[in-house]
């Protein structure tokens, strides 16, 4: 895993994966007609909030940015709001926001493997941090992998079996989002001129490339020496 901040070429096929998510994303907020709101957010001090969207800015973040990231970006299937998630939660330790299912149920407990996630509204990744520790505090009898974003920024956290979180230096990887959606909105600005290809050309292909599928899972296999069968 590196902390690199390359960026790739034009025809790089996760760069295109990302900006069509991003653009459908963009498209809904232009939609429920919030894109002045959208603005004081990304360039501002100011947080998204429901009333502008008509939906809880949590979920409304999860069905067009976060999820649609994870599916059709990073190349996941997942369960949202898991009730019971292999190995089964401890007595009182909540509930996630999602469990990555790319790893089969029965391999995930077997392997005494959690792979989950939290979302948070724009800016509040670090409440989602907080919600991580409670969690992987609450239970060191498995190994855990886990995605936390806000939709702008993203961080994969990675805890072997029985190790504190405290002793360990995560996140593993963080890669952001918030330049390319400053450029993205402006499909909804009549007075600005959208250009597909900068976007593409300034994703941080390299970081993102450390949350699929296949890289994370590669990285489970060889960080963690838990051998994974996944569709």
């Amino acid at each position: 895993m590196t902390n690199q901040s390359t960026t790739f070429d034009d025809h790089d096929p996760l760069a295109n994966h990302i900006l069509n998510v991003l653009e459908d994303f963009i498209d809904e907020i232009g939609a429920r007609e919030c894109t002045a709101h959208f603005d004081t957010v990304v360039d501002g001090k100011y947080f998204l909030k429901g009333q502008n969207l008509i939906q809880k800015p949590e979920r409304f973040i999860e069905d067009h940015l976060v999820f649609p990231m994870l599916r059709q970006a990073f190349g996941y299937s997942l369960r949202p709001q898991p009730k019971q998630y292999a190995p089964r939660w401890p007595r009182g330790g909540g509930i996630p926001d999602f469990a990555i299912t790319s790893i089969p149920i029965e391999t995930a407990m077997q392997q005494d493997i959690r792979f989950f996630g939290e979302v948070k509204p724009p800016k509040k990744i670090k409440n989602a941090g907080n919600d991580m520790e409670n969690y992987l505090n609450s239970d060191l009898d498995i190994h855990a992998v886990a995605i936390l974003s806000d939709g702008f920024d993203w961080e994969l956290w990675i805890r072997p079996k029985g190790e504190s979180i405290d002793d360990l230096d995560n996140p593993v990887q963080e890669a952001s989002l918030r330049d390319s959606l400053r450029t993205v909105r402006t499909r909804n600005m009549q007075t600005a001129s959208y250009r597909p290809h900068k976007v593409r050309s300034n994703i941080n292909t390299e970081a993102f490339s450390e949350f699929t599928v296949d890289t994370v899972l590669d990285a489970i296999e060889t960080e963690l020496n838990v051998p994974v069968n996944h569709y």
